[in-house]
């Protein structure tokens, strides 16, 4: 690899390829596609065939092999003054290359090296790591290259650029540099104007820059132009932002300014949780009552209402409630949730601080979130436990499963308190959530819709309704709000972990490991890591998504035409594995309206009775509406159709007759004396 050292790769703007003496002409388009595909896969094979799908997708030309080897043969002759970098064998060709000289690759060494400074509260260095990823883009990724595979790279990579774009602001605001945000804030909502992290940063900067007058501007501008493009409301922590900008809400401010302690107002809606909260509230009657303090851990994932319920359970004790939430970009401030919640002189010395406080009247400590809380605080919070067996003190904490940290849990499990946790909401709960938040009955079958496609997640479950209730078709292609609080909540997540969500969520239902190995093309690794957060779970030798939701937000990381073109290909290769006829099924159904890949039809016709008739009815229904199909193929895909529609002309279980059937009498009883019926 020494011969090449003077090459570099730049596939996110720029010329593709540049040497010591300047840049080197590829060639077109298309041979630049190969070029592009194979540093991506830098140092890897890449065989003739994966080249051939990648440049044209399901319809190359007959001579798509004589041409990637006259490509290859160019690109050969283009990088001649760095060595010889190609190399060809019986299992394709390589591109070889370090990675460290492709800009796509670096970008995301950085990401990752951001996130594990993300994970270690080194903000300062994670700041450092996003800077320099996005220092790799000097334009559009893949600018110009045709292709499937570098329209998916293209969105892929984009949406990578978004997130990190983000994150940085997040963290730029966080450590105080919100007056230099303020331009480059205002740039980035105008060219994304419906991605509301980013115009919640841009009025708390300007907020905290002294500006409040712009700072109520933009969020005026940002509800006119969601609602105007979307046709739907900002969600509820920018609508708040408004009138907190207006009170000078203290929590606003910079971190070395304000007062955190205050807990947040009674919830203007709550419902479920009937059980919890009377737990909640029978160690506040203990407290108030008898002067006995006690300990209350809450554990439940994102999304689950810890908040709310912990707000409605201590409305009545506003006065005597500390409240404090520790969050990942503090979690490297040692004692800082202490110093928040108790003030100062809680470092010095802890117990004569609550003793104090103590003897003004019952307290209320609670602790939220402790699943960032840096090491200290989280023994600080073991003395407060110990300290409410002889204080009127009621110390409640509450965290999520994840991440996981061993201090966290062994906190947990020696914990001689109450542990009460919050599962996901069942039909009842879903049902009584909608009642106190839809104005109209959405009916039984959206409400069992609603709860098997979040899993019973109230945060998700807030969303949906949000969605029924402005008029919004509600269907699983999740919009980009919803979607954005999933991503965030997965935002921890390796890269190759979630290349590896987007690839299973495309398996349909469930899946094997084999089967996301044939689809990815490499050992899925990062399985693990993705059972371990939770958001996948096993059956049996199966993987499925736990919360239909996510799987969908994954999905849609993939272009519509690209997953359709995914699809044909997933089923192609459960086809001639043997896989059972529904689960090919399964993913042509998915391609919907692109069923274009010849072998199609034949599959269909050989396997449709194999299948059960719901799905057998509408694969044949999108099959039969394709430009690609002869005339004898029309005739025999009718037939079918009609064999299942039509009551008793056929050994297949039929379906309710349909209005529109008529016209294919004929040709079912045509059908019928002329093919063999199976069962």
């Amino acid at each position: 690899m020494d011969e090449v050292s003077s090459l570099t790769v730049r596939l996110l703007g720029g010329p593709p390829a540049r040497s010591d003496a300047g840049e080197i002409a590829l060639g077109p388009a298309q041979r630049q596609a190969v070029f592009a595909v194979l540093a991506l896969h830098a140092g890897q094979f890449v065989s003739r065939k994966e080249l051939i799908d990648a440049v044209w997708g399901e319809r190359p030309p007959d001579s798509a092999t004589g041409i990637v080897y006259t490509y290859i043969s160019a690109l050969r002759r283009a990088l001649e003054p760095v060595g010889e970098p190609l190399v060809a064998s019986r299992a394709g060709y390589r591109l070889d290359l370090p990675k460290q000289q492709v800009d796509v690759h670096v970008f995301e060494a950085e990401l990752e090296h951001a996130r594990a400074h993300r994970l270690a509260g080194a903000h300062q260095r994670e700041l450092e790591s996003l800077r320099f990823a996005l220092g790799q883009w000097r334009g559009s990724a893949l600018d110009g290259i045709p292709g499937p595979f570098a329209e998916t790279q293209r969105a892929r990579l984009g949406e990578l650029r978004m997130s990190a774009l983000e994150r940085q602001a997040e963290v730029a605001l966080h450590l105080g540099g919100y007056r230099e945000l303020v331009d480059e804030l205002t740039v980035l909502v105008e060219r994304h104007p419906l991605r509301e992290g980013l115009h919640r940063m841009l009025v708390t900067a300007l907020f905290r820059a002294g500006r409040q007058a712009e700072a109520v501007a933009a969020f005026d501008r940002a509800r006119e132009t969601i609602i105007e493009q979307s046709g739907l409301e900002p969600g509820p922590e920018l609508l708040a932002l408004r009138q907190r900008v207006l009170d000078d809400d203290p929590s606003l401010h910079h971190r070395d300014q304000p007062e955190r302690h205050r807990p947040p107002g009674r919830p203007s809606l709550f419902a479920g949780r009937g059980f919890e909260l009377a737990r909640l509230r029978r160690h506040l009657s203990v407290l108030l009552n008898e002067g006995r303090g006690g300990t209350v851990w809450l554990d439940g994932e994102a999304g689950s209402g810890k908040t709310t319920l912990l707000a409605e359970a201590l409305a009545s004790v506003g006065s005597r409630t500390r409240w404090v939430t520790a969050d990942e970009l503090t979690s490297a401030v040692p004692l800082n949730l202490i110093a928040d919640s108790l003030g100062g002189q809680a470092l010095d010395d802890l117990g004569k601080t609550v003793t104090e406080l103590c003897e003004d009247g019952p307290l209320v400590l609670v602790f939220e979130d402790l699943h960032w809380a840096d090491e200290e605080s989280l023994l600080a919070w073991q003395r407060l436990h110990r300290f409410t067996a002889r204080l009127p003190l009621l110390l409640v904490g509450s965290a999520r499963p994840l991440p996981r940290r061993g201090l966290l849990d062994l906190l947990r499990s020696g914990l001689d308190g109450e542990i009460v946790s919050l599962p996901p909401f069942d039909a009842p709960a879903v049902a009584a959530l909608a009642e106190e938040t839809l104005a109209r009955d959405p009916g039984r079958d959206f409400l069992e819709f609603a709860a098997e496609y979040t899993a019973g997640n109230v945060g998700y479950l807030c969303e949906l309704f949000a969605d029924f209730a402005g008029g919004r078709e509600t269907t699983t292609a999740p919009h980009s709000r919803i979607a954005s609080i999933v991503e965030a909540q997965l935002a921890t997540l390796s890269l190759a972990c979630k290349r590896t969500l987007n690839s299973a969520a495309l398996l349909g239902s469930s899946f094997t490991v084999a089967e996301l190995a044939d689809v990815t093309g490499r050992e899925p690794t990062a399985v693990e890591e993705a059972l371990a957060a939770r958001v996948l779970e096993s059956e049996g030798e199966r993987l499925r998504f736990r919360v239909p939701l996510v799987a969908s937000v994954f999905a849609a990381n993939t272009p519509p035409a690209i997953r359709a073109v995914l699809h044909q290909e997933i089923a192609a290769t459960m086809a001639d594995s043997g896989a059972p006829a529904d689960r090919v099924a399964e993913q042509l159904l998915q391609a919907g309206d692109e069923l274009t890949a010849p072998w199609i039809p034949r599959w269909v016709l050989g396997n449709v009775r194999a299948l059960p008739a719901g799905p057998a009815v509408e694969l044949l229904h999108l099959l039969s509406r394709q430009r690609n199909l002869t005339e004898e193929q029309h005739q025999d895909l009718a037939g079918e159709l009609a064999a299942l529609l039509l009551p008793g002309t056929d050994t297949v279980p039929s379906l309710p007759a349909q209005p529109w059937c008529t016209p294919l009498h004929a040709l079912a009883r045509v059908r019928d004396r002329t093919t063999p019926t199976t069962s």
